[in-house]
This record gives C-alpha cells, sequence and structure tokens, in this order.
C-alpha cells in the first residue's frame, strides 16, 4: 500500500495532541537541573559513546549536520521537549531546532511531502494519527527506527497501541510516540455546584455517565441557567469522543468507504444537542471557543491530555499566562485559574497523538537516537519530562508512578488529572480503526454533520446529508465510494 506516491505527486503538480504544564519554580529545578538527572545524562552518553557502531554513532547515519532539524505544524509540543533535551543533556545544547512546516495538523500531511521533496534538511518529523499511514508506509519519506539503532523490544515499555500504530504494512516500526492521548470532561466545579448542584466529581460523573444521563444533565443545566450555560463547549467536542469511539474503520481492506449505523447515531445526538441548545454553537478551535468557561456560557470542554498544560487549551480557558524570560510566570485570572476539575465523562476515548518518525536524509545520527530515546525509551527521563510539562508520557509505568506524585498536579485542575485519566489510557485500542484516508473522511463527514445541524441548503435531512457526505468522500484519491 503505497497511496502516498499519487499525493505527492498531485501536490508536486499543484506545487496538520496538547501543550505544556510547566511546574512551580521548584519544581522547574528538580525535572531539570538536579545532580540526578545530570548524572543519567552523562551516564547516558557514555552509553551512546561505547555503543557507536562504523558509522561512528551506532546508527546509519552520518553526523554532518549542523543542527538536528525537528519538524512539525506547531511548537506546542516541540519547543518544551527541546528545552528539556538541552537542558538535561548539556553536550547537545543549541543543537536541536525546531522547523516550521507552515500548516495546520491536517494540511501537514501535504505540507512534508512537498517539503520533501526539495532539498530543505529533515531528520526527524512528528506525524498524527489521522495520517501516519500514509508516511509509515512510503520508504520515501521514513525510515525505520531500527535504522538508529533501535531494536521492536526497546519500545516494549510503551503502550502497545502506539507501537502498533506505528508498524507499517510490512511489519517495520516506523515511529515512536512521547505520548499517550486519553481524554475527559474538563469543567467549572464552582459552576457545576451553583447550578447543578454537585460537590464532588464523583457527583459529577454520575450525572455525564452515559448519553442518556448527558441528555438529561444539559436540560438541566438549561434550565438553572435560564439558557445561559451549554454543557459542551463545541459539536467538535463531542465528535472527538464519538470519532473515538465508532466500532470499524472509515474504510475496509478494500478502501470502500463505510457507513454504518454509528453516523445516524452521532448525527442523531448532536442535532438533538444542537438544537436544544445543550452544546455551544462557536466553532472548535474558532475565535471566542476558549472564553467560553470564563464568560460562563459553557461548563466545560472535551479536553485530553495534551490540552491540559501551560500554553495548552485549558490554560487559555483559564485566562492565560504571561510569561516572560527572566521574570516570574504571571496568573492572568487568578479567581479563575484553579477552578477547573476533571472527570471521565460518558465514554472514554483518545483524541489524536503524535509520533517521531525519521527521515531517510538525516544527517544527524548521533542526535537523532538521543532525543528518540529521551522521550520514548528512557524511563527516567520520560518521568522527568511528564512532570517538567504536564506530559502524558507513553510509558504506563512511569504514568502510574507520577499520578501518584504530588508534583505531578496541575495548579488549574483540583483533582491530579492523571488519575483520572490512567485508566482511560490503558483501554485506548485503535487496532484496525486507522485508515489512510482518516483525516479528509472525517472531515467530510463533520462537516457534513455540521451543514445538516446548520440547515444549509441541501442537507435539510439526514439521507441528504449523507448524500452530500458521499459526494465529498468520492474527491479522496484512492477511496471507493458506493
Amino acid at each position: 500500500m503505497n497511496k502516498l506516491k499519487k499525493t505527492l505527486a498531485l501536490v508536486a503538480t499543484l506545487a496538520i495532541a496538547s501543550t505544556a504544564f510547566v511546574a512551580c519554580d521548584d519544581d522547574k529545578d528538580t525535572s531539570t537541573g538536579n545532580s540526578t538527572t545530570n548524572s543519567t545524562s552523562d551516564s547516558k552518553a557514555d552509553s551512546t559513546a561505547d555503543s557507536k557502531g562504523e558509522e561512528g554513532n551506532g546508527t546509519k547515519f552520518t553526523d554532518d549536520g549542523e543542527k538536528l532539524s525537528v519538524l512539525c505544524w506547531t511548537d506546542n509540543d516541540v519547543k518544551f521537549m527541546i528545552q528539556h533535551f538541552e537542558e538535561t543533556n548539556s553536550e547537545y545544547k543549541g543543537k536541536v531546532e525546531y522547523v516550521n512546516v507552515g500548516s495546520e495538523g491536517a494540511e501537514a500531511r501535504e505540507k512534508y511531502a512537498t517539503y520533501f521533496q526539495g532539498d530543505q534538511d529533515a531528520d526527524l518529523f512528528v506525524l498524527e494519527a489521522d495520517w501516519i499511514l500514509d508516511y509509515i508506509n512510503n520508504d520515501d519519506y521514513t525510515a525505520p527506527m531500527s535504522d538508529l539503532g533501535f531494536e521492536a523490544s526497546d519500545f516494549d515499555g510503551c503502550y502497545e497501541y502506539t507501537v502498533a500504530v506505528a508498524t507499517n504494512d510490512n511489519g517495520v516500526l516506523k515511529g515512536a510516540s512521547w505520548q499517550s492521548t486519553p481524554g475527559g470532561y474538563v469543567y467549572r466545579y464552582d459552576l457545576a455546584e451553583k447550578l447543578l448542584g454537585v460537590k464532588t466529581n464523583a457527583e459529577m460523573q454520575a450525572k455525564m455517565k452515559d448519553w442518556d444521563t448527558v441528555l438529561a444533565t444539559a436540560k438541566e443545566l438549561k434550565d438553572a441557567s435560564e439558557g445561559k450555560t451549554a454543557l459542551y463547549d463545541s459539536l467538535g467536542g463531542i465528535w472527538q469522543v464519538y470519532s473515538y469511539n465508532r466500532s470499524s474503520a472509515w474504510a475496509d481492506k478494500d478502501d470502500n468507504l463505510v457507513i454504518d449505523d454509528y453516523c445516524k447515531t452521532y448525527a442523531d445526538i448532536a442535532k438533538t444537542m444542537w438544537d436544544e441548545g445543550y452544546v455551544s454553537t462557536v466553532d472548535q478551535w474558532g475565535d471566542g471557543w476558549l472564553n467560553q468557561a470564563a464568560d460562563e456560557s459553557v461548563l466545560g470542554y472535551t479536553f485530553c491530555t495534551w490540552c491540559l498544560g501551560a500554553g495548552g487549551q485549558l490554560e487559555s480557558a483559564a485566562g492565560g499566562v504571561t510569561r516572560e524570560e527572566g521574570k516570574d510566570d504571571v496568573i492572568n485570572n487568578p479567581d479563575l485559574y484553579n477552578k477547573f476539575d476533571i472527570i471521565a465523562g460518558p465514554s472514554g476515548y483518545a483524541w489524536g497523538g503524535s509520533w517521531l518518525a525519521l527521515s531517510p536524509k538525516c544527517d544527524n545520527g548521533t542526535l537523532a537516537k538521543a532525543f528518540v530515546e529521551h522521550f520514548t525509551i528512557n524511563e527516567e527521563t520520560m518521568e522527568s519530562y511528564a512532570l517538567f510539562k504536564g506530559e502524558f508520557v507513553n510509558n504506563p509505568t512511569v504514568m502510574e508512578k507520577v499520578g501518584k506524585n504530588e508534583k505531578s498536579n496541575n495548579p488549574m485542575l483540583r483533582t491530579n488529572p492523571w488519575s483520572i485519566l490512567f485508566e482511560a489510557a490503558g483501554n485506548i485500542d485503535m487496532t484496525g480503526k486507522i485508515t489512510a484516508f482518516d483525516s479528509q473522511i472525517k472531515k467530510a463527514f463533520n462537516d457534513s454533520v455540521t451543514n445538516y445541524l446548520k440547515g444549509v441548503e441541501g442537507y435539510t435531512s439526514y439521507d441528504n446529508m449523507i448524500n452530500e457526505f458521499k459526494k465529498a468522500a468520492a474527491q479522496i484519491e484512492g477511496l471507493n465510494v458506493q
């Protein structure tokens, strides 16, 4: 399977998670600069030196490049990764750079293709769950992790699904993820007490234990707030939960589009929530989306692990933090900053996920290997990074430990989020659910449902909506639409 080559040819002719939690000042010192961390760095460097092979670095790549380039469409993760890596490994200070491919997450799929056709530098780059299959099944754009000297068993400590997702059709591991991305429902607990009378997380979870109960709670909230406060932040938020819990893939083994009962179930509940005012009509990622909790127009958000930290979506919803080098962080809205909590919600889900992939053009083998190992294999540095950034790292042993560590508590949340999300992470199952078309199909379907809810001409019934969805899906190269 190599559908990307067709896409690349088209791109050439015409020629897409969440978020950093930085602990308080004392914790920064603990996670990045103590003697334990430095000694780990030194021993790791010695180990790397001892394992150098014929190429001089234990990999199939040279060390001719000036800096290790890490490509992505956003620096929300990468800039914190680089900061932690360089602070923990002083010998690599100033040796890693972030390269912005200039796109949104979904569009990065094509942006990379264009980038790689030129002669620009590329060592490591970030892949997203919705289109990772395109890249790991194309040997022109991804090299095996074994080319860095890794064996599959080196990643045995990771969540199993992350390894499975990054393994291509020929059984070759082509990526390594530094994160697991379970999600929950993050809400204003002070508003929940005022409007719903709930005082604890357990009481709030009971009001959102399944979708029937969610609808009842949404009505209760609407009545208590006199129509001011919706339960959910956006249709996109509900979509994240529903899209993950679809039982089958969007395309079968013969690349035929699959439309099943799930599509109708989602459209029905989305329409009820939209028509009744149970969900905000503000677009996810649109202007005003993250201001809604502050003005009490919504009770909560669908957020996953990468939304929870400093610089991330929760921080924005909490009023934001002003950061200047050499100065203490300033919380912009102290009265709102710690008024949030998190529950599992009506069903477990995962949102997105990112993998480090290796470019065949890599010319910094030693650095690339050290970077991948730092964030995906070495449990000590993974734990340090989890505390440094507030990241749900890709290792259940580490996260179980971090979840019991009071320093991992997010200051914006009343409850340690990892204690809520740890169980959800263990239940993530993407086996057989990911296709090479996912980013395009999901966008076409969600756009069609949104038009249906808004009553756009041509989308006035469910059947009309499905017909329009099929038309859009038929434009996806390689996908068969009946």
